[in-house]
This record gives structure tokens, C-alpha cells and sequence, in this order.
């Protein structure tokens, strides 16, 4: 009977072990993407049906390429998918990622900072979807970006981080058509920018667009050398109160005039 026992846990425990090695054969990069695909609660079009955990690499799964000698993921291309969902920050495990393209689809919440870990990344594209928050600073870090950073048609908010001057000057910058705010940094490949990555950001100003950036009152020289008084209770220090000083001499005169009749 005891043998019967422990014939049975050693079937249980072999079977367990199984299921744990074929769960757990899909690469790094795979289970990097399988992450993906659970943040997105919508997929109509089945895109990511391909994507499942009994494979061992991903580089077979709809959208994606891998380099040939390490099985690694270099291309993440999901454009037009109507996907609602996203991005986690497991994305920023996939180390040998260099094109990623998100565009078109209806991703929201912030952009995760892990993305500017994408060391080798070139091309980034999550333009018309629904992200919103502030531009992280650290997007600066992707040095190698030599192709598109496109996040127009968003809803990103605040101001352009002075940092992002720091992309390569080969970049195409691509900022159209988000909440937007504040001067423009006059810093670095910002310089080289056109208006048209700017534009549809109605409360963004300054050069290269044709909106100038006025100067709160308190700051602007013009107020501090020639301070204007605001008017207290209906009267102003140029008016009425000049009139005081004449209506003043008025009834002085009149009143000497009576004395000097009443004498007479």
C-alpha cells in the first residue's frame, strides 16, 4: 500500500515538472510579449491569436521578427490592429528591439519609462492612439534613434522636456495633434525642427512656430519700468483726483469772495 503511495506522488511530481518545463520553454522575449498581449483587453481582428506559451520563441508570432543568429525580437509591427489596451512595462525587457510600431490602434494610460531602456531601438511609432500624461524626460536616452519618433495624435500634456534636444539630428520628430503646453526648448535637434511636428498643440508657442510666448505681467519689463496704478473705488490717479485739487481752489476763492462782499 505505501508502495502504491509513492508510486503515485512520483507520477504526480513527474507531471507536475512537465507541465512546469513546457510552460516555462517560450524565451525571454516571448514571455516579454505574452505581457503585451495581456494588457490588451480587446483584439477584434484575432491579431494576436499566434501569440501562445507552448512555443518556444515568439519569432514565428503575427507582427513580430527576430534576428536570425539569437532568436531575439528586433520588430514589434502592430499598425491598424484596433487594439484597446496597454503598454506594460515588461516591453522594456526586449533588449534587441529596434522597430516598434503601435500606430493606429486605441492603446491609452502613460507611456512606461522602461520604453527609453530599448537601447537599440530606431524607429518608435504610437501615433493615433489615446496615450496621454507627460512626455517622460527619459525618452532622451534612446540614443540610437535614428529613424521616427512619432506620438502625434495623442493626448500627451505639459511641456516639451528640454531633453528631447538630445535626439540625433537625423530624427524626424513627429509631436502634431496633442495638449501640449508652453514654450518650445531652443535646444539642440529642436533647432533643426519645422513647425509641422508642432503644430495642432494650440497652447504650445515660440519658435519655429508663428505663435510668440507672451510674458506673464510680472516678469514683462515694460510693466516693471512703467507700472500702471489700478483705480480704487471709481477713482484713478490721473482723474479725479486732480479734479479734488481744482474743485479744492474753487471753493477757497469762493469763499474769500463772500468775506471780502460782507466786509464791503
Amino acid at each position: 500500500m505505501g508502495s502504491l503511495r509513492v508510486d503515485g506522488l512520483l507520477k504526480f511530481l513527474s507531471f507536475f515538472t512537465f507541465c512546469i518545463s513546457f510552460s516555462s520553454s517560450l524565451n525571454s522575449d516571448g514571455l516579454s510579449l505574452l505581457a503585451l498581449k495581456a494588457a490588451i483587453v480587446k483584439d477584434p481582428t484575432q491579431a494576436l491569436i499566434s501569440w501562445s506559451d507552448s512555443d518556444s520563441t515568439p519569432c514565428r508570432w503575427a507582427g513580430i521578427i527576430c534576428d536570425h543568429t539569437y532568436q531575439r525580437v528586433t520588430s514589434i509591427s502592430l499598425c491598424s490592429k484596433n487594439l484597446t489596451g496597454y503598454i506594460p512595462s515588461e516591453i522594456g525587457a526586449l533588449s534587441f528591439l529596434m522597430f516598434l510600431d503601435l500606430s493606429q490602434n486605441s492603446f491609452s494610460g502613460p507611456l512606461p519609462h522602461h520604453i527609453a531602456t530599448l537601447q537599440n531601438l530606431v524607429h518608435l511609432d504610437i501615433s493615433s492612439n489615446n496615450f496621454n500624461g507627460s512626455l517622460p524626460e527619459s525618452l532622451s536616452n534612446l540614443t540610437h534613434l535614428t529613424g521616427t519618433l512619432n506620438l502625434s495624435y495623442n493626448a500627451f500634456s505639459g511641456e516639451i522636456p528640454p531633453s528631447f534636444g538630445q535626439f540625433p539630428v537625423m530624427v524626424s520628430l513627429d509631436l502634431r495633434h496633442n495638449n501640449l503646453t508652453g514654450k518650445i526648448p531652443l535646444v539642440g535637434s529642436l533647432l533643426n525642427q519645422g513647425p509641422t511636428a508642432f503644430s495642432g498643440n494650440p497652447y504650445l508657442c515660440g519658435f519655429p512656430l508663428s505663435t510668440p510666448c507672451t510674458e506673464p505681467a510680472a516678469q514683462n519689463p515694460r510693466f516693471l519700468n512703467n507700472p500702471q496704478k489700478p483705480e480704487k473705488d471709481g477713482v484713478s490717479s490721473n482723474g479725479i483726483v486732480e479734479n479734488r485739487k481744482v474743485n479744492g481752489g474753487a471753493v477757497t476763492v469762493s469763499v474769500i469772495s463772500g468775506f471780502l462782499l460782507w466786509l464791503g
